[in-house]
């Protein structure tokens, strides 16, 4: 490690402590507030453990040095709540302050630590078991949704601690706010004061305002001392008259819920960091160091701690990229608590609800709020026309709303499911593909202009499914369904499973019932790629279909399929099997003479089925003309791949030889026993040497079958995209 990267951690460090000062003591501000001062013995062991124990933990278990872990206002809401619901519930009976008694509060701190744990061990597991990436697709609207309602529910809180209080108190939160809002403008016009972190300029107006103009009474008279150590495992024992699986059983959701959100959490802090530093982050080795953190946490006294997005995007803004930054920040921090924390405690109430609205602006979603602008602004101009809004918004209104009026719990299961409806039902025809018919595909068979039109006329007759992806019991309803959704007119079928990478019983057994389904109907039914599945099961379950016609690929089946409609229109052309060299493409706009003389230059060659006329790299040996039979163009020399063009009589290859000079791209394949003129390159030379007028009109013949190519295939591609 060089001096630099050393300097660059220390100073990310430093910047992270200090922007993450707030949510350091956010646990001495969240049990302050809610429990009374007969909570702050435990809310200041829960803070020191929170700011060394675990960032210890999560630096052992290999976190990613790009995240600093802190406590954040979602996760602690919810674990507070847990204890303030399990305390309620208990059978204590003692006296106290603030709604719970002493007896209550230890009772709902030991079952909510006991929880924590559990929920920790979850978090662990799903990043033990690789699930971190899962959690990625429902995260933004969920956490914005909490974000939002929390910001909201820290607002209330700082409401309620100054309604009772003097205008002093009121004023000192207000003050604290507007420094923190302005601070930033300023040191975007002034060089000097960016040094200085908007939060110590906050704290500091406050305090120096408190000290002139304090009127009202403190949180605590006296600076507790840190004794009766807190220890979550020593509290367990001490209530073994409480009804330990009545208290389990009323927090298990909120269990469940504080691992959710510390999960969405996490994703959010580290998906921050992918998307504007460009960092890469495995999310389930951030659960795995972050469940076993917590699980620390849990057992010694700790609050639930994730990674901070606040901490995480300052150190590396300041340029810290290693684990150095962390422990940084870790002593620091930790410093700051002991030397202050007994102060801290004592801070008046506008401090104090100074505090908790400095925690609002760094809690609310403010993409969200934009949003939020624009759709409020659109309806105060009666707009008749309102500009699309992202669905994932209104789940997460819904969502903070119910976080604030409700609880986090139940806005965590809106969420939830809110998201998993819309997450199914954007991919529900992403599992499946749906009925594709001619005007999206068409075999590679070279067609006469009688053919193309019978086809062209009779688009749903043939019916095209490209099975994709995995096929399981999640979509195996669908797959049987499918054959009620195909046009009625259609009267042949491909199945095709060339992409299909997975299927397990459920889904073979499906695609078995479609096949006999269409069967059933009288529709002639044609699979495809079944050779090409990563699917062995699906491949067995295939050779059971023995009735029912298979192909390499699809191309080919599309070909049987247009050919049985071409059949049954009687609309297969006759004069697709022969055409008389004179009348082949190559020799549009040449007169009688200049065709006979290219003729006498040619040599008649006839070409046994299966047999290549020529093969990819060879070298180019002249333009085929086709007199009869049917010639495939394949990528390679294999006789079973892909066929990108067949080409008929009265129709030419090999072109591209003579073009550009260089060797066969493709190998030309004869699917039927063939007659064709070989036009070699010394017969062209000739050609162009005795006969310049009828070498200039070839060459223009050549070009002009080329564009139509690539208009054709510019065609079907712009189709097939739609």
């Amino acid at each position: 490690m060089t001096r630099n990267s050393v300097a660059a951690d220390v100073r990310g460090g430093l910047e992270a402590a200090v922007h993450g000062l707030s949510a350091s003591v956010a646990p001495i501000l969240f049990f302050l507030a809610l429990f009374g001062s007969e909570s702050l013995a435990a809310a200041l062991w829960a803070t020191l453990i929170t700011a060394c124990v675990v960032r210890v933990g999560y630096l052992v278990l290999r976190g990613s040095p790009a995240l600093i872990p802190t406590s954040r206002v979602a996760s602690l809401t919810v674990y507070t709540a847990l204890i303030l619901q399990l305390g309620l519930a208990s059978d204590s009976t003692s006296s106290g302050v603030s709604g719970l008694t002493l007896d209550q509060f230890g009772v709902g701190l030991a079952a909510a630590s006991l929880l924590f744990t559990m929920a920790s061990t979850l978090i662990l597991l799903l990043g033990a078991l690789r699930l971190g990436n899962v959690f990625k697709i429902i995260s933004t609207p969920v956490t914005t949704g909490i974000s939002n309602g929390t910001a909201m529910l820290l607002a209330w809180l700082a409401f309620s601690q100054i309604r009772y209080s003097d205008w002093a108190a009121a004023a000192t939160a207000l003050l604290m706010l507007t420094c923190y809002v302005v601070w930033p403008k300023l040191q975007s016009r002034f060089v000097h004061v960016k040094l200085v972190p908007a939060v110590a300029v906050a704290i500091a107006c406050g305090l120096a305002f408190t000290l002139v103009f304090h009127k009202t009474a403190w949180i605590a008279a006296t600076r507790p001392s840190i004794d009766g150590i807190w220890i979550s495992m020593a509290l367990w024992p001490k209530f073994l008259h409480v009804d330990w699986a009545h208290l389990l059983a009323i927090g298990l959701p909120g269990g469940l819920t504080l691992a959710l959100v510390m999960v969405l959490e996490t994703v959010t802090a580290a998906s921050l960091m992918e998307t504007r530093f460009g960092v890469r982050i495995d999310i389930s080795r951030e659960l795995l160091a972050t469940g076993g953190a917590n699980m620390i946490s849990a057992l010694i006294g700790g609050v639930p701690t994730t990674a901070s997005p606040i901490c995480s995007s300052s150190n590396w803004i300041a340029g810290g990229r290693g684990a150095l930054a962390g422990l940084t920040s870790l002593v620091l921090t930790t410093a700051i608590l002991l030397y202050a924390g007994r102060w801290i405690v004592t801070l008046p109430v506008g401090m104090v609800a100074g505090m908790f609205l400095l925690q609002v602006p760094l809690t609310m979603d403010w993409i969200f709020v934009r949003q939020l602008k624009v759709v409020v602004a659109q309806h105060n101009h009666r707009r008749s026309r309102v500009e699309k809004v992202d669905l994932g918004f209104w789940i997460a209104t819904a969502i903070s709303f119910v976080a604030f009026f409700g609880n986090l719990i139940w806005a965590c299961a809106l969420g939830i499911a809110l998201s998993c409806l819309v997450v199914l039902r954007s991919v529900a025809g992403g599992l499946t593909s749906r009925w594709a018919y001619l005007n999206r595909y068409a075999s590679q068979r070279a067609r006469s202009p009688s053919e193309s039109l019978a086809l062209s006329q009779q688009v749903h007759k043939i019916g095209i499914l490209p099975l994709t992806g995995h096929l399981f019991f999640g979509n195996s309803a669908r797959i049987v369904q499918l054959p009620d959704e195909l046009h009625q007119d259609a009267v042949a079928v491909v199945v095709d499973v060339s992409h299909v990478t997975d299927v397990d019983t459920s889904g073979s057994d499906a695609v078995l019932s479609l096949v006999r389904a269409l069967t059933d109907r009288q529709v002639a039914v044609v699979l495809s790629g079944a050779e090409l599945t990563h699917s062995e099961e699906l491949q067995r379950a295939l050779q059971s279909l023995s009735t029912v016609e298979q192909y390499p690929d699809l191309d080919r089946a599309l070909e049987v399929c247009e050919n049985l409609l071409l059949h049954d229109a009687k609309a297969l052309d006759a004069s697709t099997q022969f055409v008389n060299l004179a009348r082949n493409q190559l020799f549009q706009d040449l007169t009688d003479s200049e065709i006979a003389a290219v003729l006498l230059l040619g040599l008649v060659r006839e070409v046994q089925q299966g047999t290549p006329l020529f093969r990819k790299d060879s070298v180019a040996d002249g333009i085929w003309l086709l007199e009869s039979g049917l010639i495939s163009i394949l990528a390679n020399d294999l006789n079973s791949s892909s066929r990108l063009a067949t080409f008929g009589p009265g129709q030419f290859v090999g072109e591209m030889g003579l073009i550009d000079g260089n060797a066969r791209s493709a190998t030309a394949y004869a699917d039927t026993p063939v007659r064709a003129l070989l036009l070699s390159n010394n017969a062209i030379d000739a050609l162009m040497r005795d006969h310049p007028a009828a070498a200039l009109k070839i060459t223009r013949n050549i070009a002009r079958e080329l564009s139509n190519r690539v208009r054709r295939t510019s065609s079907m591609l712009a189709v097939a995209s739609r």
